[in-house]
């Protein structure tokens, strides 16, 4: 009778400790600390328990991006070839920018965002609130670069940027650093970047939960063409080509891209938890002139194309919208589509 007890109490101790260990895989899962494969078998219990994993395609009316619709002359969407049955077969629901809040991306497990330039900055707060709260984050191209504006009391309120001056001290010294030598008087009054902004008295630094600094897209800078591609360079993955996003991607792959059809220039920050997983090898600087005052840019000869950030590389940012190396209008000039990057999107920020 005692050893039956006894061994009654040990089962009862080792499903505890089983459940205990179950809650913590699921925790450390759920915030992206641990990748799902990294134990065989623990996908098909989490998401078994979960359900399977939902996406949504959130979508503007302008910007870098092709996220709707039906396929055409001018390329298949982001929806399309995500519910292929041939590629992926994942039917994701889409929502428009202007109806985005917290509680409506809540209950997706992948939020993607493309074709948006225009956000107003509460959005990106909802964005924001939506990470914290263990989403998993997919930006792309120059989704929100351009301000918005929402009402007030009744009363319509355009957008503010953050400004160098509002941050801290670090901002006025990097400007400060940037500009040893030259003959400049600085003004701390200009903004940080698109994707820094006010709201209030509050500080909306999205721009650090990319951990990224947008410039510009590509063919703003460079000519490009609507009717047949330009060679930009080559895209080179990480050194060790094990991380998930870019899991069987070679190396020196040549890229090629349309006006309007391009990719955003972007430049890493420092200090955040940073991952540059895919970058494209540009040849020879990109030296940008300011009409205004000839001041010259000088963006470097790479650009990063996917970057992860934040707590387990949750936040993943596409400096080019995934499906576009994928644009079936480069097949009728001979050049190679690569649809490992949408694959890997999704089996990669979901799965690992």
């Amino acid at each position: 009778m005692v050893d039956a007890r006894k061994m009654t109490n040990d089962l009862m101790h080792i499903g505890v400790l089983l459940a205990l260990l179950g809650v913590l895989l699921g925790l450390l899962t759920w915030t992206g600390v641990m990748q799902c494969n990294a134990i065989p078998g623990w996908c098909d219990v989490y998401w078994g328990i979960l359900g399977k994993p939902s996406v949504l395609i959130v979508y503007g009316d302008s910007g870098l991006g092709n996220p709707v619709g039906a396929c055409t002359d001018e390329g298949c969407s982001l929806q399309e070839m995500l519910a292929n049955p041939k590629l992926l077969g994942v039917h994701a629901q889409t929502l428009h920018i202007d109806r985005v809040n917290s509680g409506n991306l809540t209950p997706y497990n992948l939020v993607i965002v493309e074709r948006a330039r225009k956000i107003p900055t509460k959005t990106l707060r909802a964005f924001i609130d939506y990470y914290n709260s263990g989403g998993r984050l997919i930006w792309t191209g120059d989704a929100g670069t351009e301000l918005g504006e929402s009402y007030v009391g009744g009363k319509l309120v355009k957008d503010e940027y953050l400004h160098a001056i509002d941050r801290t001290s670090s901002e006025v010294n990097k400007l400060l650093e940037n500009t040893q030598g030259e003959d400049t008087v600085l003004d701390f009054n200009v903004p940080i970047g698109p994707w820094a902004r006010k709201d209030g008295d509050l500080m909306i630094s999205f721009d650090q939960l990319l951990s990224l600094n947008y410039a510009g897209n590509y063919c703003q800078f460079n000519t490009c063409f609507a009717d047949k591609p330009i060679h930009v360079g080559n895209i080179e993955p990480e050194p060790s080509r094990d991380h998930p996003l870019i899991r069987g991607i070679a190396a020196d792959l040549q890229l090629w891209v349309f006006k309007d059809q391009d990719f955003a220039v972007v430049q890493t920050i420092p200090g955040g938890i940073t991952t540059e997983v895919l970058t494209l090898d540009m040849g020879s600087n990109l030296i940008v002139t300011n009409p205004k005052n000839n001041n010259k840019a000088d963006y470097g000869k790479t650009n990063p194309m996917i970057v992860t950030s934040g707590v387990g590389g949750r936040v993943i940012y596409y400096s080019m919208p995934p499906e576009l190396y994928a644009n079936p209008r480069l097949d009728s000039f001979d050049k190679d589509l690569y649809y490992l990057p949408l694959e890997n999107m999704y089996y990669g920020s979901l799965y690992g």
